[in-house]
């Protein structure tokens, strides 16, 4: 489902039963999947390729953590992963990128 885009802000009732239940969710998602495995790589591919530098498990760890923010990624190649993933995983399929419209698979 797709919300209707409005002109004005969402209301504190709106906010409490459709969005912060999102971000809750995104945000245990990310940090119970995601950084577990960005953090791991992170040490593992420095270590094995001789360029990690001595420092405290905090310090390589905040260093993968900060990397995260993706910059000077190729968008295209990351697009076409994500609709690889949206259509694979999670049976969704891109029907307009602007504005985004998706469309459910009927397995």
């Amino acid at each position: 489902m797709i919300r209707k885009n409005t002109s004005g802000d969402i209301s504190d009732e709106e906010f409490e039963q459709v969005l912060k239940p999102f971000l809750d969710d995104y945000d245990n998602f990310v940090l119970s999947y995601i950084m577990p495995e960005v953090i791991a790589y992170y040490i593992a591919n420095s270590y094995y390729r001789g360029s990690m530098y001595e420092g405290s498990f905090l310090q390589h760890y905040n260093s993968a953590k900060d990397l995260i923010n993706l910059f000077g990624e190729d968008y295209e190649q990351m697009k076409a992963e994500v609709f690889k993933l949206l259509k694979i995983k999670y049976a969704l399929i891109v029907v307009n990128e602007d504005p985004l419209d998706l469309k459910q698979i009927e397995y």
